[in-house]
């Protein structure tokens, strides 16, 4: 009788992995064809190489080739047997420090050189030689035996010899890709040709190491490669972080200024440098920069804010539709203001060591989704959000001064200067001609003068309505806290009926009184506020003094939930009065009041001081707070429409402001001061003199 075999009870054991378990995580770590490529060009840059090139023969067709040349320091058969041929194994961390012999930092960590080749082609024949070595070394490869589903690893056997050298004069390696996996095109060379001009940073371009194509099909792919129309962006910035608090801001030419970051929460990734230049895409911004159908080529492979970490590009950031900011969806939001995707070519600088969060996924598609990461993305939107506003202030450079005619004419189609031709017309003729003309004049003087006033009175209606609803947003709330309060009260009350103490009840009527005091005080000042605009209704004398404590107390609840202090200053004994409704002068005074909340310093008492003083004709406010101050870049274009330092803002309470204060006979001004912190209005009015003031 067999007795059956004895099985142990304990042991050990090693995976014998199949031979096709190579192709598995080659499909994983390289997606195409271009990133296969992209990978093989990284190889070169670890190996020390000056110059890589990459030769297309007849790729066409089945039989086509690919040569990958280097002058690196190349691999002796020591390396290629213990560390090439280990997968998963690099030969990167060799020299220490993750850095090449030169000082490279290393971008190929991950050793997916023969994944790449496998992705590429068929069959490999490697050669390789060292410095001062006398002969080369050469391996062949033949991926395709790797695919048995029965084979083993261990079972696949490639060939290698040491022989006089053939192929290398000096040092480098050569790879010869054949059995290709797929014909190419012309849309392939394109992209690989995109990327590969993209691959290295502009900020701080590798001079020792050059990239060349050379193919005998596509040869308009061959040569050195360009940024093309970069140069010729209407719109550009650059911004600096230096890993702290800071960001150094450079707008076009003009000279760089210094932020304190704005978010309410600190970025957690290191130091960090932006480049972004924008397009417009109308066919007349297009043909300024070059012939329009190449720049809209052009722009479908560029656009895109592309990643470099040490010099080199990181994957997929900056494809033409890898929209890892979702700019088009802030662009659906507000069409008018934001940037696409599609507009934008973008490049961001990181270093590996001040930015360790910073990782690679295991696939090398991207960084890995964490805190630094989103902080990253933070800061390129608040650098979008400057280029941006810079953008609406360049196209409509003459928003200040259509707003003093809009407010002086209620028109800003020049048609004014009409009957002044027909009257000079008539001037040179002579009888019925003569006579026609003048008609004509003093006809289209009476039509466009009614015209105007139309016009004028619909505009300021409009404002009306806009400064209303800008200014509920922070009126309402103190409405919502007087709410609050005679809910508390009330509730007390009831709580004092039910337990009949009349002590009691005597304090909380008072307090309701008090309350009902002060309640019909704000909300007498929100219906004047918020009354429907009436272009019939005539103007008024007020007095600034007064109205700044009315407003002060209309806001007073809002500015006690953030610590902050509303303090007026005006002379005493002196007439301060103009000519203008009240609930305008509110709603101005609303909106710098609303930004100076938006902006209030960190850990900081926010406090806003509105100063009244008599000049000439006029009377001005100088209203500061001592929040985080107007942004530098942002000076020029603070009232322009839609320009906000603040993500999300609507970029309209300034430019309702001016108009207020431009229609009624005013202005209002940033006073630049970098010697104190804050932001500091100046507001001018015309100063209305009683009999006993007039001189």
């Amino acid at each position: 009788m067999t007795q059956s075999p004895v099985i142990p009870e304990t042991g050990v054991a090693a995976f014998t992995p199949r031979a096709r378990l190579l192709k598995l995580i080659g499909a994983e770590l390289i997606s195409d064809e271009i990133v296969a490529i992209t990978e093989l060009v990284k190889n070169a840059h670890d190996a020390d190489a000056t110059f890589v090139a990459i030769q297309f023969v007849g790729v066409t067709g089945s039989d086509g080739e690919i040569f990958v040349r280097d002058d690196g320091h190349g691999m002796d058969l020591d390396t290629l047997l213990t560390r090439w041929m280990q997968p998963a194994g690099s030969n990167k961390g060799r020299h220490g420090h993750n850095q090449t012999p030169r000082g490279r930092r290393m971008l190929g960590e991950k050793g997916v050189g023969r994944f790449a080749a496998d992705k590429l082609a068929s069959k490999l024949e490697l050669v390789s030689r060292r410095p001062g070595e006398a002969r080369e070394i050469r391996a062949l490869f033949d991926w395709d035996e790797f695919d048995g589903d029965e084979t083993m690893l261990s079972d696949v056997r490639s060939p290698w010899d040491v022989r006089t050298p053939e192929w290398l004069e000096k040092h480098g390696t050569v790879l010869r890709l054949s059995g290709l996996r797929t014909p190419w095109n012309e849309r392939m060379f394109r992209r690989l040709s995109t990327r590969l001009s993209r691959l290295v940073s502009p900020f701080d371009p590798i001079g020792d190491f050059q990239i060349q194509i050379e193919s005998d099909e596509f040869p308009d792919y061959a040569g050195p490669i360009t940024s093309g129309y970069l140069d010729g962006a209407p719109y550009s910035l650059e911004a600096t972080f230096d890993g702290g608090d800071t960001v150094t801001v450079r707008m076009g030419d003009r000279k760089s200024a210094r932020h304190t970051w704005p978010g309410p929460e600190a970025l957690r990734c290191g130091p960090v440098r932006v480049r972004l230049y924008a397009f417009d895409l109308e066919t007349e911004a297009l043909a300024k920069i070059g012939p329009r159908v190449d720049v809209r080529a052009w722009l479908r492979e560029w656009s895109g804010v592309s990643v470099y970490r040490d010099g080199f590009r990181v994957w997929p950031y900056g494809e033409p539709h890898d929209d890892w900011l979702r700019l088009d969806q802030r662009r659906v939001n507000n069409p008018v203001v934001k940037l696409s995707n599609n507009q934008v070519v973008g490049f961001v600088e990181i270093a590996g060591d001040h930015n360790p969060e910073l990782r690679d996924q295991t696939n090398r598609e991207g960084l890995i989704h964490n805190d630094a990461f989103g902080s990253l993305q933070r800061l390129i939107l608040f650098g979008m959000h400057l280029l941006e506003a810079e953008r609406q202030s360049l196209r409509h450079p003459q928003g200040k001064r259509t707003d003093r005619r809009l407010a002086r004419t209620g028109t800003s189609t020049g048609l004014s200067g009409i009957p002044d031709t027909l009257e000079r017309l008539a001037a040179k003729a002579s009888g019925d001609l003569a006579a026609d003309l003048l008609r004509t004049a003093r006809r289209a003087r009476t039509e466009i003068g009614e015209e105007a006033s139309a016009r004028r009175r619909l505009l300021e209606g409009y404002s009306d309505l806009a400064a209303t609803g800008h200014a509920a947003s922070l009126i309402g709330r103190t409405v919502e806290i007087g709410l609050e309060d005679l809910r508390r009260k009330l509730a007390a009350l009831r709580s004092s009926l039910g337990q009949g103490k009349v002590t009691e009840l005597g304090r909380v009527l008072k307090s309701v009184g008090d309350f009902e005091q002060a309640f019909d005080s704000v909300a007498s000042t929100l219906v004047r506020l918020a009354a429907p605009a009436d272009a019939t209704r005539r103007l008024r004398g007020m007095d600034l003094a007064t109205e700044l404590q009315r407003v002060r107390e209309l806001v007073r609840p809002v500015l006690e939930e953030v610590d902050g202090r509303f303090e007026v200053r005006a002379p005493e004994g002196t007439v301060l009065r103009t000519e203008m409704r009240p609930e305008a002068f509110a709603a101005l005074i609303s909106a710098l009041v609303r930004n100076s909340i938006e902006w209030a310093a960190s850990k900081r008492e926010l406090r806003i001081v509105a100063s009244v003083r008599v000049s000439g004709d006029e009377l001005v406010v100088v209203y500061s707070d001592n929040g985080r101050g107007v942004m530098p870049a942002l000076e020029a274009s603070l009232f322009e429409p839609m320009v906000s330092g603040r993500e999300g803002g609507s970029g309209m309470g300034l430019t309702l402001a001016r108009h207020i204060a431009v229609t009624h006979g005013g202005r209002i001004s940033l006073l630049s001061d970098r010697r104190r912190r804050g932001a500091t209005f100046e507001i001018a009015l015309p100063r209305k003199r009683s009999r006993a003031t007039a001189t």
